[in-house]
């Protein structure tokens, strides 16, 4: 029998379906919010201009946590036969920062566009993220062992000292 290169987690597309199907509607609500409530002028304020630095920071910390990953990099959930741990860089801080990255970029959407409709639609991409790290972490312990234990009690999983 021959082992896959790659083993890719099938629990995985209880993710990817709802967080995109949430992803697309949060985004047509914030346009149809923009667009038809707000109207067409657009006034830059307190919060768009919070929701541009929020979607320029976590931007930057998904590239450094892909850039740090490496070839180890993937979208879905899997780990490959030569795989190994990464816990320098960003990752010696928190365990998940391309999450937090990515749910950083996605809430500035509709703060940049100030649509609280949007804000509250996107906001339930967290719980998906919460399941995500969750399996990934399943799967982590399973393929790294004790050696990923140890780390989980050095670093906490998004938010560095906090959660």
């Amino acid at each position: 029998m021959v082992k896959a290169l790659f083993q890719t987690e099938k629990t995985d597309w209880l993710f990817l379906i709802p967080a995109t199907t949430i992803w697309v509607i949060a985004l047509f609500v914030t346009a149809w919010d923009f667009v038809q409530i707000q109207g067409t002028t657009y006034r830059f304020g307190i919060v768009n201009g919070f929701g541009l630095g929020l979607g320029l920071s976590g931007a930057a910390i998904r590239r450094v946590a892909k850039r740090t990953l490496g070839k180890y990099y993937s979208i879905a959930l899997r780990t490959s036969l030569e795989h190994e741990l990464i816990t320098h860089g960003i990752y010696k801080h928190v365990r998940h920062p391309a999450y937090l990255g990515a749910l950083m970029a996605t809430m500035a959407i509709p703060l940049f566009f100030a649509s609280l409709h949007g804000l509250f639609l996107m906001l339930g991409l967290v719980p998906c993220y919460l399941y995500r790290i969750k399996i990934e972490e399943i799967m982590l312990v399973r393929k790294f062992g004790d050696e990923y234990q140890e780390y989980m009690k050095k670093t906490k999983r998004m938010i560095p000292f906090v959660y």
